[in-house]
């Protein structure tokens, strides 16, 4: 849909299958609690205008070798990833997959959860700063009947999300090591009616089990030298 350097938007049809969709659901149901936002300064926050729950599911990499539908999924991403940047991308340090369930709320709901415009990674042309993201997967569950989709006002796309398919953006030029100029920034449409379960993973490169993703704040910067200034 998009092919720029720094900035590709895909949607792959058949990406997720129902197996892995009810393992996330149901490892996910004891752990889901408000979505949170970047906030701006290094951290996250809650938000009013975010009404979704969301659960961070640990990988199960010791089992991907028995099959695990999770650890099966999580390869696929890491996979497709490295098919399009060929940066050898590794799942040490990740982030953990993110089950994210919103619930619609009808058109009369004065307050729907709305995701802003924002970019999951630096959008300013900046050079690509090592820890911080420079990918991302969104993989649909359940669909709503009305509302739910993804749209990229930079880049004339909306996406309406199929279940079973995905939506992968880049935002990060694997030669120049550029960061994306903001064709990546995307928003979430309300959920009108119905539910919308999609399942995320945000991608970084430079994390590895040494320095994992949560030892870099949002901003890019290592926790410990935070600390220090």
């Amino acid at each position: 849909m998009i092919d720029r350097p720094a900035s590709k938007v895909h949607v792959v049809e058949n990406f997720i299958s129902e197996e892995e969709c009810k393992a996330m659901e149901e490892a996910a149901a004891p752990l889901l609690h408000k979505a949170t936002v970047a906030d701006g300064k290094g951290g996250s926050e809650f938000s009013e205008s975010r009404k979704a729950m969301q659960a961070g599911i640990k990988v199960p990499w010791d089992k991907e070798k028995e099959g695990h539908p999770i650890a099966t999924l999580s390869r696929r991403v890491y996979d497709y990833v490295n098919h399009v940047l060929d940066l050898d991308i590794q799942h040490n340090g990740q982030e953990d997959l993110m089950s994210i369930q919103y619930e619609g709320r009808g058109e009369n709901d004065t307050e729907p959860d709305r995701y802003m415009p924002h970019c999951d990674g630096d959008c300013t042309g900046l050079n690509f700063k090592s820890g911080t993201r420079m990918a991302t997967m969104v993989m649909y569950c359940e669909v709503p009947e009305r509302g739910g989709a993804t749209n990229f006002r930079n880049s004339g796309l909306h996406i309406v999300p199929k279940k079973g398919s995905a939506t992968f953006f880049s935002y990060i030029d694997p030669e120049s090591m550029k960061m994306d100029t903001g064709f990546t920034e995307h928003s979430g449409c309300p959920v009108l009616e119905g539910e919308k379960k999609i399942v995320t993973q945000w991608v970084r490169l430079g994390v590895d089990e040494e320095n994992p993703w949560h030892s870099f704040n949002t901003l890019g910067v290592k926790v410990s030298e935070a600390k220090e200034q």
